[in-house]
């Protein structure tokens, strides 16, 4: 079994990747120096430390074409990614912690994961988070494209913030054999490398679907957001300007995050908010309490102002336009001429 406290392993990094460290800099700029280089080895994040004016850090990285790896070390600290980091960046990761020293805490998406020697999490660079890390911690990080995991693993959103413990089985097998591939990844050609990429990849997947209740988390987590949604929906229909973005922000999850979840239950934001509108639409049109309304004022009543693109949805819906749809009762007989109603 591998020794999570393998210095060789590092020393590799070293040789083959780049080498960051605050001792490279003046006291006073170490901490300054150490949010950059955070920020470039790994996402758009925000830094802080209680002990910002003897701050210590160090990392040791080393980039294949689509798999990072990293060993990460330091001084007490709480890294977080906000929204306003999230919605600068271009690249969309997954990122996996594995505790080598001490002890660490991530949460995201009001989950929490505490890692002790030789444990792991996974954490998603869409979805907000914090790590608080204490004096003295060291973990080895796996970043990884959110394109490759999600092919694995299509649940993996609803995976993060939750600990694989490394002193489980599979936990374990996981844990060493990526120190060992690791560890490997210098001395390898080109086409090696791009198996070995896939290798890490797949143990850490493996390792995922470990998590006791996963699927019991999948679908709790699921039913949960698309109900708050629909409550923000039906709260909001008649708003113009309700979209997918307008709810996500509300519910602090990304609009893809969103956009998967109601994906896995065959539908969309954009349909589910359609469809309410054009059924409380029709709904109107046949009550006599909006008899004196006319049909735009109905279809802005419930949030759609563009009169033309509502008529030709309303006719995909129900097959008729608004007008022939008022001039009839449910059982498909003609209205008399004086309750049709008008457009205007």
């Amino acid at each position: 079994m591998v020794n999570p406290k393998d210095k060789t392993m590092e020393a590799a990094l070293i040789e083959a990747g780049i080498h960051l460290s605050t001792a490279s800099v003046h006291q006073r700029d170490r901490f300054a120096y150490w949010r950059e280089a955070v920020c470039d080895t790994y996402v758009q994040l925000e830094c802080m430390s209680d002990n910002s004016t003897d701050f210590t850090g160090e990392i040791q990285l080393n980039r294949m074409p689509r798999v990072s790896t990293s060993i990460v070390s330091g001084s007490q600290q709480l890294v977080r990614r906000r929204r306003r980091d999230i919605a600068k960046a271009t690249d969309e990761w997954f990122l996996l912690s594995i505790q080598l020293e001490r002890h660490g805490l991530i949460q995201q998406c009001g989950r929490i994961a505490e890692l002790g020697l030789g444990d792991f999490a996974l954490y998603s660079s869409i979805d907000p988070y914090d790590l608080s890390l204490p004096d003295g911690f060291r973990q080895l990080v796996v970043q990884i494209p959110r394109h490759d995991l999600l092919q694995r693993l299509p649940n993996a959103d609803l995976l993060t913030g939750m600990t694989v413990r490394g002193k489980s089985e599979i936990g374990g097998l996981v844990r060493d054999s990526v120190f060992r591939l690791v560890q490997a990844q210098s001395a390898v050609n080109p086409a090696t490398r791009h198996c070995l990429e896939d290798s890490i990849i797949d143990l850490c997947a493996t390792g995922l679907t470990t998590l006791h209740g996963a699927e019991a988390v999948r679908t709790a987590t699921e039913h949960r957001l698309i109900h708050q949604a629909d409550t923000i929906i039906a709260q909001r229909i008649g708003d113009p300007y309700l979209d997918r973005a307008e709810i996500a922000a509300a519910l602090s999850v990304s609009v893809r995050r969103l956009s998967e979840v109601f994906q896995a239950e065959g539908t969309s934001v954009a349909s589910k908010i359609r469809q309410l509108r054009l059924a409380g639409i029709a709904s109107d049109l046949r009550n006599p309490q909006f008899a004196g309304w006319t049909i735009s004022a109905i279809a802005m009543r419930w949030g759609l102002n563009n009169l033309q693109h509502f008529s030709r949805i309303f006719r995909e819906r129900f097959g008729v336009s608004p007008r022939e749809y008022r001039s009839t009762n449910p059982d498909g007989a003609p209205k008399s001429p004086m309750s049709a109603g008008t457009w205007e």
